[in-house]
């Protein structure tokens, strides 16, 4: 309990001391600075502080780097800077439990979301969701997806859980949702996946989402029973 408080201490206070540059743009890019609420427009060699939000228009990208990590976020997209970084995989579980800790008290949102999904590149032999939308909570799985595309998968699934806790709605989005669930999976987080493939059984599903979910879930039980 202990390491969890001071986690939710790490992540609610502290942002490492360092600035993205940003390297290039292309179309519209816009960002809160810092603990600023006002969204401005970005230009190329500008310094972004690493708790800034940064979001991209349609058919644009922007692409920062600190030093030790060159990033491009698409079009479409929202993301943290603070998010572009390496976690453990301990992290990320004390992160997941912190998470159900802000989550517990929540009544049921119930929420429709009109976004549809197109699909991307792939991970773990599944493709990834892609979503062109003006909607700031798809913008940041979008940008969600693209961390776990780089490489940052933990950060990734942390960015998405907080996403769907500040815009509920997007919960109702499977392709996400069983997007993040491989994840969760492909990093052997098999119970924590499995609890989230259960929860996207209550979803609107078309037949290959379901029996792709279906699948998975065997496939976890059976890796469980097994330890």
């Amino acid at each position: 309990m202990l390491k969890i408080f001071l986690f939710i201490l790490a992540f609610a206070g502290f942002v490492p001391a360092q600035t993205f540059k940003v390297e290039k743009l292309s179309g519209k890019a816009s960002a809160q600075i810092g603990t600023s609420e006002k969204w401005t427009a970005v230009s190329v060699n500008e310094s972004l502080p690493a708790n800034s939000m940064v979001e991209t228009g349609k058919n644009s990208f922007i692409r920062v780097d600190n030093g030790k990590i060159i990033f491009t976020l698409k079009g479409s997209s929202a993301l943290p800077l603070a998010n572009l970084k390496k976690m453990s995989l301990n992290d990320l579980i004390l992160a997941l439990a912190m998470e159900d800790m802000l989550n517990a008290p929540k009544k049921k949102q119930e929420a429709n979301s009109k976004n549809t999904a197109v699909y991307g590149a792939q991970i773990n032999g599944i493709k990834s969701p892609v979503v062109e939308t003006d909607d700031f909570g798809v913008k940041r799985l979008n940008g969600a997806v693209q961390l776990a595309e780089s490489g940052f998968r933990e950060s990734a699934v942390v960015d998405a859980k907080d996403t769907y806790r500040k815009y509920p709605a997007v919960k109702n989005i499977a392709s996400f949702r069983i997007y993040f669930a491989d994840v969760l999976a492909g990093l052997g987080l098999n119970e924590d996946a499995y609890d989230e493939y259960k929860q996207i059984q209550s979803l609107k599903l078309t037949s290959v989402q379901a029996k792709q979910v279906k699948n998975k879930m065997d496939e976890l039980a059976t890796k469980m029973l097994k330890k």
